[in-house]
């Protein structure tokens, strides 16, 4: 009953959703459409120019993990024409499955039939999630293999192992997941956890080195040496930040991460979830959750600055929160000696779905996809390759191969390399603190539609 009711909400607001807004989503549709049309794990969008593959063609999964969209291909598969509700799909079926594992989360903290459904019912708002969860973003997978793998802790060893292998290879960061929930196991019996999460990190990575080379390690190293994420897209070379420059951008970054876990647990679930654990903090079973929680967010701002800012820590909170739902519904069910025992938890049910549904909202008006570059596009040959400045959007939702021109960037190696004749500005309302747009007209282009410039000759340096 709880995972229908969860499909039920999750379709609702996966109807609000008419295309990917952000990188993530937009990544692992366009590797899944290339891989349900036998094209195998690449993908045509250049989306940093540190780094210029020999083709705009080339291998997916180099820096974005594999399993978030390997799950969408049975998927794609069957509505290869418009894949975009086929994948909602999927993220709708593991986001559902969130409710459930929430329920089973209450039942091993030992809680009333009652409060295992509050938690559930929690669990389905999906809190700060509510929209993105529905997606085909890594949100909804990371968030059931992250629970079940804390769940599993300190209980199955061989469960764990599996499941803590798999959300290192759902997110880049995920590793760090498997040390955390290595803290269950008494000794040297937590360690096979802790390198199973490194083991399939390492595992991928030498993939990536295979296949992409020297240039694959040059673009990771530009990405950890990275304060900004225009320093990775430009051809700049970034100033490469000191550990106290990179301890100083992780303590400038805190009330942003303070904010995050505000806004994930819906405002209200945060509280009697952290007055739960610590009453139970000498159950063993649970020292991940919190070893998770503190230590997650500044490791992930030292190794990684840039992409950590841009979202890596709201999308990685997904492990957390079911378990925050089952913590905070019993939590507010052991607040009740003076009230009835559902008044409580279920005024937090009730909160949870409101401040879910507030969100959603406000996000749909800040976060709107630009199907708008579609129409603009009607001109330009289908699969001919186009400068933009969203190329992983741009194919995703259009299906034109491309590269990203950033501002500041020198856009004439990019035009003779890979012969782009064409190039859509970005919108004139387009907003984005770190992907700047390069300003048209350049020299050299003609505008021949309301964004969309041809090229008439040489371009010269931007």
């Amino acid at each position: 009953m709880l995972y229908l009711l969860a499909l039920l909400w999750h379709f609702y607001w996966a109807s609000t959703v008419s295309a990917p807004g952000d990188w993530d989503p937009a990544y692992y549709l366009s590797v899944a459409r290339h891989i349900a049309e036998g094209d195998g794990a690449v993908t045509d969008a250049v989306w940093n120019l540190g780094w210029l593959p020999p083709e705009l063609r080339h291998a997916a999964d180099l820096h974005w993990m594999p399993l978030p969209s390997r799950v969408l291909v049975p998927f794609v598969s069957l509505a290869p024409r418009n894949p975009w509700p086929a994948t909602q799909l999927c993220a709708c079926l593991l986001a559902a499955g969130w409710a459930p594992l929430a329920w089973f989360w209450a039942a091993r903290l030992e809680a009333s039939t009652a409060i295992r459904w509050c938690a559930g019912l929690i669990a389905v708002s999906a809190g700060g999630y509510v929209r993105t969860v529905t997606t085909p973003d890594s949100i909804a997978l990371y968030g059931l293999l992250g629970g079940a793998a804390f769940l599993a802790a300190s209980q199955r060893l061989s469960i764990t192992l599996a499941l803590v292998a798999a959300v290192a290879v759902t997110r880049g960061d995920g590793f760090i997941l498997g040390i955390a929930a290595a803290l269950a196991w008494p000794g040297r019996r937590g360690w096979p956890v802790a390198l199973a999460g490194l083991g399939a990190f390492a595992a991928w990575s030498m993939r990536c080195w295979i296949v992409g080379g020297e240039g694959w390690l040059g673009m990771r190293a530009r990405v950890a040496g990275s304060l900004r994420l225009s320093e990775i897209l430009t051809t700049s070379e970034p100033h490469v930040p000191t550990v106290v420059e990179r301890f100083a951008f992780m303590v400038q970054h805190v009330p942003s991460m303070l904010t995050v876990a505000f806004i994930v647990s819906g405002g209200v679930l945060i509280w009697p979830a952290l007055l739960e654990w610590l009453k139970r903090r000498q159950d063993r079973g649970l020292w991940p959750l919190l070893a998770y929680a503190l230590c997650f967010p500044p490791i992930i701002h030292m190794l990684v600055p840039a992409i950590a800012a841009e979202g890596s820590v709201y999308r990685s909170g997904a492990a957390l929160f079911v378990p925050m739902c089952a913590l905070g519904a019993v939590g507010a069910g052991n607040l009740t000696k003076r009230y009835h025992p559902w008044f409580l938890p279920g005024t937090l049910v009730v909160a949870a779905f409101v401040s879910s549904a507030l969100m959603g909202r406000k996000y749909e008006e800040v976060r709107l996809p630009g199907l708008a570059d579609c129409e603009a596009l009607s001109m330009v040959p289908k699969g001919e390759p186009l400068l933009s400045y969203d190329p992983v959007g741009v194919e995703a939702r259009c299906g034109y191969p491309g590269a990203i021109m950033a501002r500041g960037a020198d856009l004439a190696p990019l035009v003779e390399q890979y012969g782009f004749k064409w190039a859509l500005a970005a919108p004139a309302d387009f907003e984005n603190g770190t992907v700047r747009a390069a300003e048209f007209p350049l020299k050299g282009w003609t505008r021949v539609g309301e964004r969309v410039f041809r090229r008439e000759g040489r371009p010269e340096a931007h």
